[in-house]
């Protein structure tokens, strides 16, 4: 659904509601409308915002949760590929061939990282000939 007519929708639903709030004023009796029933709607309204707070306050903790556990994750596997591309360097020029399928797996990740275009279910996975490739030169 677009959010245009979630707007809709809304607004339809706020004036339906406040032309029904019309309608019960004039059909409820007079004694409805003392202190103590204005003192009742004012709690319910009070309620009501508090738990839509909380309940958002969730969803952006939540929110916030999950986006630091993925940046942690990926700090982590950048800090262990960088540190077998060092150790790879320091064996020498016979290390370059596993070097370059490093950095190769590495540039092909962060291009499916980065793709918008595919969604979740349909990025293909890795190949797992190109990772036992690396693992054997390595």
């Amino acid at each position: 659904m677009s959010a245009v007519a979630v707007r809709l929708i809304t607004v339809a639903f706020v004036f339906g509601g406040s032309l029904f709030g019309i309608y019960l004023r004039v059909s409820l009796p007079k004694d409805h409308f003392g202190g103590d029933s204005k003192d009742v709607v004012k709690l319910g309204m009070g309620l009501v915002g508090m738990m839509a707070a909380l309940v958002l306050g969730l969803l952006i903790a939540s929110a916030k949760a999950s986006h630091d556990t993925q940046s942690a994750e990926l700090t982590n596997m950048s800090s262990k590929i960088a540190l077998l591309d060092r150790v790879l360097a320091c064996c020498g020029p016979e290390s370059k061939e596993a070097r370059d399928l490093l950095h190769a797996a590495v540039a092909r990740t962060l291009d499916q990282m980065g793709s918008t275009e595919q969604s979740g279910s349909s990025q293909s996975r890795p190949s797992s000939t190109g990772s036992e490739v690396l693992y054997d030169k390595i």
